[in-house]
């Protein structure tokens, strides 16, 4: 080592070869890797696609946006039903809407196009050890076991519950509007409502979050901070598979040092969720240890997912049990997956209702006529169930604004997708696309619930009286592999959405109470949709990171 002249030892020439030799060699394998992946995707260079914007993220940054949606219904009436897009470094990604190959990729082959190890990885740290994070035999035992808490059967005894929570909405914005019609950030309302919703009928907890009086604790602002977090970090997540391997320690430490706020706001969101569903659990599961007859006295009573999972679990063969890492991991992905994606849902009705008064009348007219001939407010879940209009509503708004756009798979070798409609390419029509081993594909929700040649020439506009008489013969035929309604909403095979039934229920019990008591109209501020993960509404132009939809609300 030589003396600098500032009194410090300089390096040696060898050490810095040697730190020269390393960084050289890493950018040598980085770009080893890198071509060697782009040679491995060259069959899909013909499929066509919109040209990259960027080297480093290719169209990531269209597929996200705030105006997202625009680019998404241009790349489908542009290219058609198998789309090539580009990811991080000009990385070749299928966007597919192709009924014959979503059947492929979600029933046939669905061991072959897995979840991408982003999303598994990522929905593991954050959230545990749920159903999102795990794959093959290990998702099938957790699902045998979750299956029973959404049946049908569960769903009638939760109905009360549902009733009760929103009561004390309309009771919330009553008050609001006793003055006259008032503007109100409608979302606001309704993330707090599925959040009650998802807690007292999930966890058996309450978060006070309709209770304006009462401060909101730290639990409750982390569910909802979660999902705007994790959509400002969606470019970032695909680069999750990089460090995925790393120790979990390293990971954090890594983390913490970049200089990205929302970064280090993710970590203590997923900490709060974390520490605060496990007191819960360990609540919960104190009473089995004080006595197996206390906690069987406390089920009975209690309704809640968990409560009740907890009793299967403990019925079930010791083979199928699932440890206490994993009923905390399902409680998390419960609260997730189930309060913002039903509070996006019923954002988007009720502005399509404000928006479309004689539909909202027509509404609110059959309700008000089912709650006449039951002689009850408080319709049970066969009368909801029933009502034809409503479930009209529901299923048209899910078909044409699926609060999740796309699915993800990665295809872990290398198989062919078949067509059900040839496709033009770059070397002329084919009817499969071979797809490589390694390579992302999207199911692409939003353009095959949005299909012309499924659903007719009208299939992106809002019609819910299409579902009051036949549907065209060529949606049968189309035989999309969706476990609801013809659509790919809820997904379908071994991985779609668990609780849809669920989600069913809250949407029909809420809208029966607010539709009857309110009348919606939309506010002078255009709303724009921002599409991260799940799809929610905001002003446009707005810097605010939260949801927004301001709506004029009045009594009926």
């Amino acid at each position: 080592m030589a003396d600098s002249p500032f009194g410090l030892r300089a390096p040696s020439l060898p050490a810095v070869f040697s730190f020269r030799a390393w960084s050289v060699g890493l950018l040598a394998a980085a770009i080893f890797y890198i071509v060697g992946h782009w040679i491995k995707q060259t069959p899909l260079w013909k499929i066509r696609g919109p040209p990259s914007v960027s080297f480093i993220t290719g169209n990531y940054s269209q597929m996200f946006h705030v105006g997202a949606a625009d680019f998404h219904k241009y790349i489908t009436k542009t290219y058609g039903r198998v789309i090539r897009i580009n990811g991080f470094f000009w990385d070749s990604q299928l966007v597919v809407s192709d009924p014959k190959a979503c059947t492929t990729i979600l029933l046939k082959e669905q061991d072959v196009f897995e979840e991408a190890h982003w999303f598994l990885e990522g929905h593991r740290h954050a959230l545990g050890v749920g159903l999102l994070a795990t794959l093959g035999a290990h998702h099938r035992r957790q699902r045998k076991l979750l299956n029973p808490v959404f049946s049908i059967k569960h769903m009638r005894s939760l109905t009360p519950l549902f009733h009760g929570i929103t009561h004390h909405l309309c009771d919330v914005l009553q008050t609001k509007v006793a003055g006259g019609p008032a503007e109100i950030n409608m979302v606001e309302w309704l993330n707090r409502l599925a959040l009650e919703l998802i807690a007292q009928g999930g966890l058996g907890y309450t978060f006070n979050s309709l209770d304006p009086d009462v401060e909101e604790n730290e639990f409750g602002k982390a569910v909802k901070e979660f999902t705007p977090t994790l959509s400002s970090l969606i470019v970032f997540r695909r680069a999750f598979p990089l460090v995925s391997r790393w120790p979990k320690r390293l990971r954090r430490f890594g983390a913490k040092l970049l200089p990205l706020p929302m970064v280090h706001n993710m970590i203590r969101v997923t900490d709060i969720l974390k520490k605060c569903t496990k007191e819960i659990y360990e609540e919960k599961k104190a009473l089995l240890e004080r006595g197996d007859d206390v906690f069987k006295q406390q089920l009975s009573e209690g309704k809640d997912i968990i409560s009740v999972l907890m009793k299967a679990n403990i019925d079930a063969p010791a083979e199928d049990r699932l440890p206490d890492e994993e009923i905390l991991g399902q409680m998390t992905t419960l609260l997730f997956a189930a309060s913002d994606t039903t509070s996006s849902a019923l954002s988007r009705i009720l502005q399509l209702l404000s928006q479309h008064p004689v539909i909202q009348e027509n509404l609110r007219e059959e309700l008000n006529e089912a709650c006449s001939r039951s002689g009850k407010t408080d319709l049970d879940y066969n009368e909801l169930v029933s009502l034809p209009y409503l479930d009209a509503v529901c299923r048209e708004t899910l078909r044409v604004f699926p609060p999740v756009a796309f699915a993800y798979r990665v295809t872990r070798a290398d198989t062919s997708l078949p067509l059900s409609q040839p496709i033009q390419t770059a070397t002329g029509a084919q009817s499969s696309v071979f797809v490589p081993c390694g390579t992302a594909v999207a199911v692409n929700i939003i353009g095959l619930n949005r299909d012309p040649h499924i659903w007719g020439a009208d299939a992106a506009e809002w019609r819910p009286a299409r579902w009051l008489g036949a549907l065209p013969a060529t949606v049968a035929e189309a035989r999309i592999p969706g476990v609801y309604a013809n659509t790919l909403t809820f997904i379908g095979g071994g991985r779609a959405c668990i609780g849809f039934k669920f989600s069913q229920l809250e949407m029909k019990v809420v809208l029966s109470h607010l539709v009857r008591a309110f009348r919606f109209s939309p506010s002078k501020t255009e709303i724009v949709w921002k599409f991260g993960g799940i799809a929610s509404p905001s002003v446009k132009g707005s810097t605010d990171v939260r949801p927004q939809l301001p709506m004029v609300v009045e009594r009926v």
